[in-house]
Parts: structure tokens; sequence; C-alpha cells
């Protein structure tokens, strides 16, 4: 068991990663005890692993459940509203305790439910994906997507603890797998030389990678991010270096509806992109940005953009919500471990960007 603290003062909170934890959950979790728990999660996940999780929280107090549909296009104004009825529903008080039990659009979806209901209520984070283990379920960001952007909608609200189980893991897709090892790379290219290596000498497409080079990813790559959140929690500065890859990514995400890209997929596709602009502002050599893009190829293959028009997605862009006096700021590296936020990105720039990823789409196809 690795144990990674989040350091916020009267907000802290454990990290817990470990095979087999959602079995002991009521251990972990034992100074919460004696209030009404509702588990926020999907139908499928809990199909899969809801009866173990359940079976732990029962030994804390009495537990209702409140399932939603999969899929970041639900991640809405809509199922937020079910989820406060379930939560109301279930007899839940300002003392109760929400358990997000899911991938990062139920973690997102669910620590927002917490943070306005009855204006705020405690909440635990239990991830199932990679992605969310090492990305949304660290930080306390939680939201909604509005329907011309991603995350438009939202509030930090830090949960009490975060408990990640890489054994979930053992019934999720290779393409999931994928995805979360993207946001595990961008960790490495932000601060992490010896991650970033970790993940391109992983086998390729990460076929078999499991045990404990996956423990140890996931433990590196929090640690990354909470020594960040706890010097930037409301992401007022440094914190932003998190979005490497996430201008692109998430544009191509908004602009494809949320159905053609997992989160981390559109995130591959945009550190190769932002990578380039790097390297053509001079800040990036040219090994360096070959070796990010080769690093992201590695991972696995990812779903075409190039049908997409630029102006569509610098549209996408101008909603991103890092926007500020009508400019969005990208990251961009400036090494393999270092990176620099640069306000100035102009669009001759990013449609450049985008004609040499359609360039490695072509590529990887």
């Amino acid at each position: 068991m690795i144990e990674v603290p989040v350091d916020l003062g009267e907000r802290s909170y454990p990290i817990t990663i470990g095979h087999g934890l959602t079995a002991s959950l009521h251990d972990l979790l034992r100074p919460l005890s004696g209030r009404r728990i509702a588990v926020v999660s999907s139908r499928r996940i809990w199909g899969l692993h809801g009866r173990r999780l359940e079976s732990s929280l029962k030994r804390l107090g009495a537990v209702s459940r409140v399932l939603i549909p999969d899929g970041e296009r639900n991640k809405n104004l809509t199922t937020l509203a079910a989820v406060h009825d379930g939560l109301l529903g279930g007899g839940m008080g300002r003392d109760g305790l929400v358990v997000a039990f899911g991938g990062g659009m139920v973690g997102d979806l669910a620590g927002f439910a917490a943070a306005t209901y009855m204006r705020g209520v405690m909440w635990v984070q239990v991830p199932t994906t990679l992605l969310a283990m090492v990305d949304s379920s660290v930080g306390g960001k939680v939201g909604v997507n509005h329907v011309r952007a991603k995350n438009l909608i939202g509030a930090f609200h830090q949960p009490k603890a975060v408990v990640s189980d890489p054994a979930l893991l053992d019934t999720l897709p290779l393409r999931q797998i994928r995805s979360g090892a993207y946001e595990v790379l961008k960790c490495g290219v932000i601060a992490d030389r010896t991650l970033f290596e970790g993940l391109r000498n992983a086998p390729p497409g990460l076929e078999g990678w499991r045990g404990v080079d996956v423990e140890n990813a996931v433990a590196s790559a929090c640690r990354i991010k909470a020594e960040i959140v706890e010097k930037d929690e409301r992401e007022d500065g440094l914190r932003r270096v998190l979005n490497l890859g996430h201008t692109l990514g998430h544009a191509l995400e908004a602009a494809t509806g949320y159905k053609r890209f997992t989160h981390g997929e559109a995130v591959g596709w945009g550190i190769v992109g932002e990578s380039w602009i790097a390297k053509a502002r001079g800040l990036l050599t040219e090994p360096d940005c070959d070796g990010i893009a080769s690093a992201v190829d590695h991972l696995g293959a990812r779903p075409r953009f190039s049908d997409l028009s630029a102006s569509r997605i610098l549209a996408a862009i101008g909603q991103d919500k890092k926007a500020r006096n009508g400019k969005v700021p990208f990251v961009l590296p400036t090494a393999i471990g270092q990176v620099v936020v640069e306000p100035d990105v102009q669009p001759a720039e990013i449609r450049r960007a985008l004609k040499v990823m359609a360039s490695r789409e072509a590529r990887q196809a």
C-alpha cells in the first residue's frame, strides 16, 4: 500500500493506492463512520464491482446508490439534477457522505453534486479507471460540461480521501488503460523524466502493462499532481502547468461532442501539437519534440481528427474555461521534465500544429 498526502491545511487528505483496497474501504474511512452514505456510480461499474464496495461501506453506515449513465456526453446539468434527486430521495442530510465510484466523469459529476447539495457535503473518491486515478481524482476540481465547452460549470471541492485500487483495472479495456497512460506521460513531460522514460520503455501499445508497474506509475503521477496542487489549489498560477496537452485536447473533445475521443486520447494529441508549437518557437529541441511525440505514439493509436476543420477547433479553443482577457494560455514543454505557460499562442501557430498532427495521424494509421 502506498500513501500520497495532499497537504492543504484543514482540507488535507490522503491518496491511498493498493491492490484490493476496495474490500477494506471501511478500515480506511473509519473516521467517517456513522453517517448516511450515497454511492454515485454508473450502472456498468456497479454491475462489475458494486457488491464488493457496498459490502465494505455497509460496515460504516446506511448505504444508498445513485446510478447514472456512462459517457462524457452525460456529464451535464441534467444528470447533475438526477444525482441531486437521488441524494434527496435517499435521505441524505448535510452530515452525509457521497462516495464517487467510477471513472473521471462519475468523479467530476459526483463531486460537483457533493459541492452543491445543501451547500456542500463531504465526499470520497474511489476511482475505477487509470485516467481517474492519476488525473481527475486528485485536486478537488469538480464540475460538468456545457454544450459549448468542457468543464465550464464547476467548483473546487476537495474530497476527504482518495482510494485507488489497481485491482479494479483488471476489467478495464486496453483502450481505457492507454487513455490513463497519456495523462501519466503528461506528468512525466511536466516534471519527471524518469516517469517519462518508464512509459517510453513500457510494452508497445501497453499490451501486458499491469501489476507493480501500473501501481508505481499511479503513485508517481499522484505525487507530481499533489505537490503542484499543494502550492496552487485553485489554479491561480503554478497549477496551470497540469494543462499540458489540454488546450488542444479539450478542443478536440468539444468539437466532436465528447463522442469520439477518450479524454486521454485527446490529451495525447494535444501533447503532440503543443510540443510542436514549443519547437517552432525555439523553446524545445527537435530531438525532445520527436521523443515526446514518439512516446505518445508508443502508448497506442488515437482516433483521427483530420476531418475536423481548423476553424471548428479554433472556435472550441476560444470557449476554453482557461481564457483570460480573450486569450487562452498554452502549456508548452521546454525539455522533458520542464514546461512554461505561454499566453500569446496565435491562431496561425495552432493551424500549423494541426497540420503537423494530421501528418502524424496518417503515419499511425
